[in-house]
């Protein structure tokens, strides 16, 4: 298996971006296991790059997800895969040191725990004092609760 940097710098910048829409535990689609096998080195080369959930989708066939070091080379705190004109703005797409207060219903947050982004989804709604955030996400748990307490911080993505 080729390493994981030579693979996804293979993939078109839309690719990329698909892969950071539908998160570090989206269900991959048809489209991004094909990209993925044509970025490996042809049909069913990108197996191990991805792998199934346990958990099958309606026509029975298992669901998958990137596996755990590529979603964590992809969705690191700082982006390692810069593409088209944005690599200077990319570095600082997700913003540190956020007030809760400032994120409305419908902003893309990035969920991070100590360095490492763990997840991204949408702000459903929030507390008036912005102490209780609940975000959306794709998947088995498509909403979760935040509370400023917790270890997570909440950041949004430009």
């Amino acid at each position: 298996m080729a390493d994981i940097a030579a693979v996804l710098g293979r993939l078109t910048p839309e690719e990329l971006d698909e892969l950071r829409d539908i998160g570090p535990q989206g269900h991959l689609t048809r489209h991004l296991i094909d990209a993925l096998d044509r970025a490996a080195g042809g049909s069913g080369a990108g197996r191990g790059y991805y792998v199934p959930t346990g958990s099958v989708g309606a026509t029975g066939g298992p669901h998958l997800v990137l596996r755990s070091d590529v979603t964590a080379w992809l969705f690191g705190t700082t982006p390692r895969i810069p593409h088209g004109n944005q690599s200077a703005e990319t570095a600082e797409a997700v913003q540190t040191g956020t007030d809760w207060s400032e994120l409305r219903p419908g902003d893309r947050v990035a969920i991070v725990r100590g360095k490492r982004v763990t997840a991204s989804g949408i702000v459903d709604a929030m507390t008036e004092d912005a102490s209780t955030v609940w975000v959306l996400f794709e998947g088995v748990a498509p909403r979760r609760m935040f509370h400023r307490g917790d270890p997570d911080d909440l950041r949004p993505v430009r």
